[in-house]
């Protein structure tokens, strides 16, 4: 899934398609910040039946970073008092752009990161949902929803909508998080297990280039909610950490979901598309016996379409 995908990037996925070339399948998301590019995919609208191109998703930002303080938070930060970042338009967020991607049939995919942040994109999705209602059905997608506060994780479902999240975000911003955060306010960050709770649909990725995209990384950071030194022990708030199944599903059968995918791929099974990852080690077996030694993993080969793209054995 290519988050965020500008003229230039577009314009090299059609070539490759049209020539044959495209080596992976891309599921692009049109940028929401060119403009000119979104109003030609409005003419055109979505497309669904590339042999390994689909657009039908826009990117767009509705706040900025926790780390650099700057993701929309409801109260002030706790390490920076009178100070609760910037969102909506004030960061560029064009809500009537969206809403015109989302009626032409594009699911669009929100960047929001803090509790206010993540309570307005649902007030704009909802409210767009609430005046056309078949856009409920494209899947939309709240890229990272990163801080909620605990009364909206039941607004989620109800709309449709994904919280698309990414495991090592918690791993990496756990030795700062609770200082910009406070105490109580933390346990609704990286809420993994809150949102699974709430029946919202999640998937996960790796944010390239924002983190490091290794799966078993992925994985590891997942299940025990701890870093590459395996601290803290216990997991991070580990009340909040996945099963070995939820993770695996986080990063096939979940995400196949959020494309529109499920009747395709995100499973091995006859009739589905041959892209097979070819891993050393068994992730369900080993996530629930040994979930460290998950980091000592190795890709063995890649298939895409039926044929074999990568391979060391």
């Amino acid at each position: 899934h290519q988050a965020g995908a500008d003229s230039q990037v577009m314009r090299a996925f059609e070539e490759l398609e049209a020539e044959g070339r495209l080596p992976v399948r891309v599921y692009a998301m049109i940028s929401l910040r060119d403009e000119d590019l979104c109003r030609r995919w409005i003419e055109r609208g979505p497309y669904v039946d590339g042999a390994m191109l689909t657009a039908r998703s826009v990117k767009a930002y509705y706040d900025a970073a926790l780390g650099s303080r700057g993701a929309r938070l409801l109260e002030d930060y706790s390490d920076r008092p009178g100070h609760r970042g910037v969102s909506g338009a004030d960061y560029g967020f064009d809500q009537e752009l969206a809403a015109e991607m989302m009626r032409a049939g594009f699911q669009i995919g929100i960047h929001a990161i803090g509790d206010a942040g993540n309570r307005e994109t649902l007030v704009f999705l909802e409210s767009v949902i609430e005046s056309n209602p078949e856009t409920r059905a494209l899947r939309h997608r709240i890229e990272h929803a990163q801080v909620v506060h605990p009364d909206d994780f039941g607004r989620f479902a109800p709309a449709g909508i994904i919280a698309a999240m990414q495991p090592p975000h918690c791993v990496e911003d756990k030795s700062w998080a609770e200082d910009r955060l406070g105490p109580d306010r933390v346990k609704g960050a990286y809420a993994w297990r809150a949102l699974r709770r709430a029946g919202v649909p999640l998937t996960f990725s790796a944010d390239l280039a924002g983190s490091d995209h290794i799966i078993f990384y992925g994985l590891h950071a997942a299940i025990t909610r701890r870093d590459e030194q395996r601290q803290p022990p216990d997991g991070w708030y580990a009340e909040e950490a996945m099963t070995a199944e939820e993770a695996l599903r986080g990063y096939t059968s979940w995400s196949a979901l959020a494309a529109g995918w499920e009747g395709r791929t995100g499973v091995l099974q006859p009739g589905k598309w041959a892209d097979i990852t070819v891993m050393d080690v068994d992730p369900l077996a080993m996530g629930e016996s040994d979930p460290g030694r998950l980091l000592e993993g190795r890709i063995l080969a890649t298939v895409v379409a039926g044929t074999v793209v990568f391979e060391d054995f």
